[in-house]
């Protein structure tokens, strides 16, 4: 591939440092039981399980880590959107949750931004994705694949990185491969959209790619 059909995005390698990354993994073992399985959507239909489409766990409530994650974004909010060129107010609004894919665990071509009014006043702007995981590390793959109009780029989840990228761009998470089924040998990473006030043109040229085909899938 060359460099000009390299999707844009920004890798930042060190995000949070080896302490607080730690720290997210012991909150992430303490809090096994509340995972739940993770939901997804299309521009036609409501959220919903299949396995076949995405494998992976969620957990949504983050307690005090999640406003210490806010505030590490921000720190580097407007290198990001000075690199991907994006638009977002100085006050962004956040969804940040955490998620596990153990073995097998995927998730197929898809989008974080909707083609369409999903429900909410505001639209996905940027996605950010924070990576860590267990030490040593006891899976293989789950490569980020970010796709452009003339190839991809896979981006590895590797220890205390973040990847931040446009929420409209086509994208999927290949299949991770674990040493054992142990809840803590998992490719672990925390989503984090930025959103902004969703506008009339926002359903319209904006926030779609037409390479995208009618109907794939969009992350909840």
């Amino acid at each position: 591939m060359t460099a000009a059909a390299t999707p844009a995005h920004v890798v930042i390698d060190g995000f949070l440092g080896a302490a607080r990354a730690g720290e997210l993994m012991q909150f992430a073992l303490a809090h096994e039981s509340e995972f739940s399985q993770s939901r997804f959507y299309t521009a036609e239909r409501a959220a919903r399980i299949d396995t076949s489409v995405r494998d992976s766990s969620r957990l949504l409530e983050l307690g005090p880590l999640r406003a210490a994650f806010a505030a590490s974004v921000d720190l580097v909010l407007a290198h990001l959107t000075r690199e991907l060129n994006a638009r977002l107010p100085s006050e962004t609004k956040k969804e940040i949750e955490m998620v596990r894919y153990g073995d097998g665990g995927f998730f197929k071509r898809h989008a974080d931004a909707p083609p369409r009014p999903d429900g909410h006043d505001s639209v996905r702007v940027l996605t950010l994705v924070y990576y860590f995981h267990a030490l040593p590390q006891r899976f293989e793959g789950g490569a980020l694949r970010l796709f452009s109009t003339d190839g991809f780029a896979d981006i590895a989840p590797a220890y205390d990185r973040l990847v931040a990228f446009p929420s409209a761009a086509s994208h999927e998470v290949r299949p991770t491969h674990c040493a054992t089924a142990h809840f803590s040998e998992g490719r672990f990473s925390i989503n984090c959209w930025l959103r902004r006030a969703r506008e009339i043109a926002d359903d319209c040229s904006d926030h779609l790619e037409p390479f995208l085909p009618l109907g794939d899938h969009f992350s909840d």
